[in-house]
């Protein structure tokens, strides 16, 4: 595991991507095959994931029991910050399943298509990062400038 937890955050969101990639080539079938692995619990593939998401879920609230208790309650900033990655994880998994083509319909008739709301969702975010990193640059410059008449 990384060293730093911004180290950590990437390790660990890179790892979910590529199992997500892997995930979305079984077909359901595949569940059902016997899987070997100690947490199949001697069962399936299903048995398998869905115990690594119970297995997860418990050491998500391990760290937030261990963060109570120790009082490190989570800024503001990092709690908007978790909140979003939450989010973002929603819409991701709500287009899980789709293909190609149903990825171009739309979500209801005469409504925008599902690629027309992810794109959308995408680029509000980016237009807002842009506008706060141009807001934090003005700060910045403000702050370097030489008060007038100096």
């Amino acid at each position: 595991m990384a060293a730093t937890v911004r180290e950590t955050m990437r390790e660990l969101a890179a790892s979910m991507q590529e199992t997500a990639d892997l995930l979305m080539t079984l077909a359901d079938q595949e569940l059902v095959e016997p899987s070997s692995h100690v947490c199949a619990q001697g069962k399936d593939v299903w048995t398998l994931i869905t115990n690594d998401i119970d297995h997860e879920k418990i050491h998500v609230g391990q760290i937030i029991e261990g963060r109570y208790e120790a009082r490190l309650t989570q800024s503001p900033m990092q709690r908007l910050a978790a909140e979003w990655l939450l989010e973002r994880a929603r819409l991701i998994g709500a287009l899980l399943g789709l293909t190609d083509d149903q990825l171009n319909q739309e979500t209801a008739a005469g409504g925008w298509t599902y690629r027309a709301v992810a794109k959308h969702t995408l680029l509000v975010e980016q237009d807002s990062i842009a506008n706060l990193r141009d807001a934090i640059a003005c700060r910045t410059n403000k702050a370097a400038a030489p008060a007038a008449g100096a």
